[in-house]
């Protein structure tokens, strides 16, 4: 997905299935905003009843253990996240017996499907009260107020202050706008830097201190790249979709977004310097193969290349194919240090004629129990601390508390309401620079197209 994917969010990744990994990426990428497109048809579609979330100041009371609803749930994901929100669905049965949820799931891997459900929902006038989401698609859904301000339940609701307490504020952050929350998270993922343990061992390398700079990257890319032709090695495998080259950017202290989203700054100079030293990776440097073809995730455990960038997504892959060589260190500083995080949450439809029962039912997909699930799942980072710091959790890689750690230096994913556009405007880009075309006219075209998208 991400988002995640890469984002974040729930990917999952292994050696064998790589080209499915990255299809998943593309997916993610691309069509979470659409996903949030079609939630636009939700508001002028469904239901005009505008049931609200509790007063700032007023109680929150749990609705009546035999009360009567039905709740609908919008979904996505892979079978193993499925498996977890069926559970989920399971317990709240138990909680609520006379409460019917209809769990409309949609695999990760058939966006177009997702987002034809809910055209179709709306079209019947069946807004999903629950809808699952990720960064990638927040900014076009808040914007255009789809979902119901979660404040007075996380003011009021008892439960609600331990489970708030728990998440690391930059991920509510991430779903807040103008002082309130939308979305509760459930999981996320950041970019940091994958390398091979054994290789850094046998060409006696230490393990780089948590400042290292971009210079001591590429001087260690330089020294573990070796051979040639079918026995080449490479020092580093290019994770190459836009949330994987987005840590280059704001590690040099620049974005492809202004701050508030508005606008577009690929044509920023420091885009500019960036891009050219990621591409001198490849061309000049020639630590890193070109990106095209070279799927980084077969690379890495395959021992072709000593590091690469991804987020925990690739680690029940790599424990499935055996891969455990490995450790993980942040992403490498330019002018500060930083990296990118996406995230998967649940919002209440502003349409929703049961905001409480889906209150209730986004406490249990983001509850220690859920969250432990996720965290077994090998995919994505909880979004709690404690189910982040389990000993499963932790047990590998060794620096494996960095995943969650990294979130007190990433910023959200830039995804403006025309993400669709900008990521694959920005690829087209990437795809010119890498093939030697001039920097500044392609990032000149990407930006025309995503301002113009802006500006509808």
């Amino acid at each position: 997905m991400t988002s995640a994917h890469p984002t974040a969010s729930r990917q999952r990744a292994s050696a064998p299935h790589a080209k499915e990994h990255h299809m998943r990426k593309t997916v993610r990428t691309s069509i979470a905003a659409a996903a949030a497109a079609a939630l636009l048809a939700l508001t002028a579609c469904g239901s005009s009843t505008d049931s609200s979330a509790p007063a700032a100041d007023g109680p929150y009371t749990a609705p009546a253990k035999d009360i009567t609803a039905t709740i609908s749930v919008s979904n996505w994901g892979d079978p193993g996240d499925k498996a977890v929100y069926d559970g989920v669905a399971k317990r709240f049965k138990e909680k609520y017996p006379n409460v019917t949820v209809n769990n409309n799931f949609t695999p990760i891997t058939t966006w177009t499907e997702y987002v034809n459900k809910l055209v179709t929902q709306a079209a019947a006038g069946q807004a999903p009260d629950v809808i699952n989401i990720a960064t990638e698609g927040v900014e076009l859904g808040m914007s255009n107020e789809l979902f119901t301000p979660l404040d007075g339940f996380l003011k009021n609701d008892p439960e609600a202050a331990s489970l708030r307490k728990d998440i690391d504020p930059k991920l509510l952050e991430g779903f807040s706008k103008d002082g309130s929350t939308y979305l509760m998270p459930n999981t996320f993922n950041t970019m940091v830097i994958y390398y091979n343990t054994k290789m850094f061992k046998a060409a006696g390398i230490e393990r780089p201190s948590d400042d290292w700079t971009w210079d001591d990257f590429l001087a260690i890319a330089k020294k573990l790249t070796t051979g040639s032709g079918a026995n080449k090695v490479y020092g580093f495998a290019m994770p190459y979709y836009s949330f994987g080259i987005t840590p280059w950017l704001y590690s040099n202290g620049t974005s492809m977004m202004s701050a508030d989203l508005q606008t577009a700054q690929l044509t920023d100079p420091k885009v500019k310097e960036t891009l050219g030293w990621v591409r001198d990776l490849v061309t000049e440097h020639g630590v890193s193969p070109q990106p095209k073809g070279a799927d980084p995730y077969q690379l890495f455990p395959a021992g072709k290349a000593a590091m690469t960038g991804a987020g925990h997504f690739v680690t029940g892959g790599f424990a499935k194919a055996g891969f455990s060589d490995y450790d993980i260190l942040p992403w490498p500083k330019g002018t500060t240090k930083s990296t990118v995080f996406g995230a998967g949450a649940f919002a209440i439809s502003k349409t929703s004629e049961n905001p409480a029962l889906s209150w209730e039912f986004i406490k249990m997909l983001t509850d220690q129990q859920t969250q432990k699930q996720w965290a077994d799942a090998g995919a994505a980072v909880p979004s709690t601390k404690t189910a982040a710091s389990t000993p499963e959790f932790l047990a590998s890689p060794k620096h494996a508390d960095e995943f969650y750690n990294s979130l007190s230096y990433a910023k959200p994913v830039a995804a403006p309401r025309a993400y669709n556009v900008l990521d694959p405007a920005f690829m087209r880009a990437m795809d010119e620079i890498m093939s030697g075309q001039d920097i500044g006219s392609s990032l000149e075209k990407a930006e025309k197209d995503v301002e113009e998208a802006l500006q509808q």
